[in-house]
């Protein structure tokens, strides 16, 4: 690791799953630098911001007046663009406001740093939902595949995507796009699988629901990345990815849905009966997602190394401690 003196790091959508991870692994990498945290969230709860300190800055991200704001506030050498609407069914019922956010906060960030007159490294944070329904026989799915993007989330990440390499052949701007495949871990949202099916379990353990848990399409196969290893792809884009260049991050092989449930379940302390619930469908499923990772690994060296039982152990554990908390509050209120 080479150390930065004074290393000044913004993170947009820093109170959020993957910022806050990606905070304690840069604090850990880099610990002389100065963290910025750019979010919505006036000051997140957690200890995460507090020591030591992120300097937290508050905002719209789809005000340019916001963002400006921050800019100029924190000076970055390096930029994580990692704010956005992240849920794809989220997407299908609000496709303008994903699009502003997703797209419309990009371009207020890069307009910002333009009119500062900075060129900082920047990681702009995309999908691998980008690539749409891919040919299982064109599986795993190399940067170079036509992108096809079949939700309005992916839509909106692809905009974003097309305006980091504007910005980069047009004002030599040193962005580096990646199309993160799907990743989980503590603190993401339920609307996610895994983050879903930690919760049933958990709430079922503590007799908080009927030994019943509710699941969608289980036999989608998806490229599945601990959240731990994703913040250490993002660090080593910024550290030693080509400007101008687009990367996959994912663990490089597929699986169903249905074998990580099997492991969830397996950590399970009672009897859990599983039933499909159409309501938790896509209008449109994707059967195969599976990503080709040799261009990072090729050009920075990284490598996933998470094993994929410890991190859903870890997940259901925090959902564990989560549910336990709640319960907690309740009998107190």
């Amino acid at each position: 690791m080479t150390q930065v003196s004074q290393l000044r790091i913004l993170i947009t959508g820093a109170s959020g799953f993957v910022g806050r991870h990606l905070i304690e692994r840069l604090r850990a990498e880099y610990p002389s630098a100065v963290i910025f945290g750019f979010s919505h969230i006036t000051h997140p709860s957690d200890g995460v911001f507090a020591h030591p300190p992120v300097s937290m800055l508050t905002g719209d991200i789809r005000s340019f007046a916001d963002v400006r704001a921050a800019i100029t506030s924190s000076r970055p050498d390096w930029i994580f663009h990692l704010a956005g609407q992240a849920s794809v069914a989220a997407s299908w019922s609000d496709p303008a406001t994903t699009l502003a956010i997703n797209a419309g906060g990009a371009i207020n960030l890069l307009e910002a740093v333009r009119a500062e007159e900075l060129s900082p490294r920047i990681v702009l944070v995309g999908s691998g939902e980008q690539y749409g329904a891919v040919p299982a026989e064109d599986n795993p799915i190399k940067e170079t595949h036509p992108l096809a993007p079949v939700n309005p989330y992916a839509v909106a990440k692809q905009t974003q995507d097309l305006f980091g390499y504007l910005y980069w052949v047009s004002y030599h701007l040193p962005i580096v796009r990646a199309r993160a495949f799907n990743h989980f871990g503590a603190f993401q949202d339920d609307a996610f699988v895994v983050a879903s099916l930690a919760q049933q379990i958990a709430e079922i353990e503590a007799g908080h629901r009927p030994p019943t848990l509710f699941a969608g399409n289980l036999a989608a196969r998806r490229d599945f990345l601990p959240v731990g290893d994703v913040v250490r792809a993002y660090i080593a884009l910024a550290e030693r990815g080509t400007p101008g260049n687009v990367y996959n991050v994912g663990s490089g092989a597929a699986r169903p849905i249905s074998e990580l449930l099997d492991i969830l379940l397996s950590f399970a302390t009672c009897r859990i009966e599983v039933e499909r619930d159409p309501a938790r469908f896509r209008p449109v499923d994707i059967p195969l997602i599976e990503a080709d990772i040799s261009r990072i690994r090729a050009e920075t060296g990284w490598e996933p190394h998470i094993p994929l039982d410890l991190a859903l152990r870890e997940t259901l554990d925090y959902w564990r401690a989560k549910t336990a908390h709640v319960a907690a509050q309740s009998r107190y209120t």
